[in-house]
């Protein structure tokens, strides 16, 4: 087993995360899952992130320390809580941006690492640091054309949107996975990557795979779990992904999204019934209860009213929600 020693500061006490870093290096898994926990889940202070930062870069560049995925996972989770656009980006004496910057080098040795978990967080984490857009597209491009593993190819899709989208030749990219013959992750992957950034001009083909996917997700639902993008199921996800697109372009939508949600968990339901809100009533008076006066809000309506999980959520949903509530308990 490794020293479980402490490494003091130069004032001669222990740092706490420089200390929890350290544990990582430990033989004992469930000590190493609980510091990774506690790393993840504690509110740390931008000097403690910084101190994080500096240490994991040292961590990660040893090839046999175990889980270096994970590690990978919480370098990215850094940068994404701490964007680009933070005023504190300029601090001094250096900012925790400029370190995860400097990672770089090793952040790409990694996306082309035998380890797919590893391949897979590494493109996660470079996603979150668009100042390198123009040295790293070309790079994810080239990654694209070579990678095998489906979820590594949905990653790539995700990582191109996220970091360089407006470029025409990563666009012509992405529209051409939705098209090709790929696994029905990496379509997805592509799906979810333009809608995200197109909206309204998203094409129509991957609107179509995202309401595919709330109408049979076990075609694709282990393999977007995986996915370091996803923030609920790929209901839940795919369903609130369409509430950027206008809404005469789900009208097709509706009888999918009214069968999922009867068998919907909590925050599936939850997404859902915010989509099926928005299809039916967004154009109406804000501040109003919500007037079915069509076939399709009445349909609207009847289903959510004899679906308990969705209304259970209803304090959640807003105030559209909430006046819809109180119609349906009227009604």
């Amino acid at each position: 087993m490794k020293s479980e020693k402490t490494i003091p500061t130069e004032a001669g006490a222990c740092s706490a995360p420089l200390s929890l870093v350290q544990q990582l290096t430990r033989d004992d898994l469930p000590h190493r899952s609980a510091t990774l926990y506690r790393l993840f889940k504690s509110d740390w202070s931008e000097e403690d992130r910084a101190t994080i930062v500096t240490a994991l870069l040292s961590l990660l560049r040893q090839p046999e320390l175990p889980e270096r995925a994970a590690l990978v996972l919480l370098l990215a989770e850094l940068a994404r809580d701490w964007p680009a656009t933070s005023s504190a980006a300029t601090s001094e004496p250096e900012s925790l941006r400029s370190l995860l910057l400097r990672g770089l080098p090793l952040y790409l040795e990694l996306v082309e690492a035998s380890e797919p978990q590893l391949r897979l967080h590494s493109l996660y984490l470079i996603s979150w640091l668009p100042e390198e857009e123009r040295q790293l597209q070309p790079i994810l491009l080239r990654r694209l054309e070579e990678e095998k593993e489906a979820r590594l190819r949905a990653a790539l899709a995700l990582a191109l949107a996220q970091l360089a989208g407006d470029q025409p030749i990563v666009r012509a990219r992405l529209l051409a996975l939705l098209k090709a013959h790929e696994a029905p992750i990496v379509r997805l992957g592509a799906a979810s990557a333009l809608t995200r950034r197109l909206r309204a001009e998203a094409p129509q083909r991957a609107v179509r795979l995202l309401v595919r996917a709330i109408a049979s997700p076990q075609a694709v639902a282990d393999d977007y779990d995986a996915l370091p993008w996803a923030r609920n199921s790929v209901v839940a996800d795919s369903s609130a992904l369409l509430r950027l697109l206008p809404r005469r372009r789900l009208q097709f939508a509706l009888p999918v999204l009214l069968e999922a949600l009867a068998s919907a968990n909590y925050y599936e339901a939850l997404s859902l019934a915010r989509t099926l809100l928005y299809l039916g009533f967004s154009s109406q008076q804000p501040g109003t209860a919500p007037q079915a006066t069509t076939p399709t809000q009445q349909a609207i309506l009847a289903a959510l009213r004899t679906s308990l999980s969705a209304w259970q959520a209803s304090e959640l949903l807003g105030p559209s929600a909430s006046e819809a509530g109180a119609r349906l308990s009227a009604s």
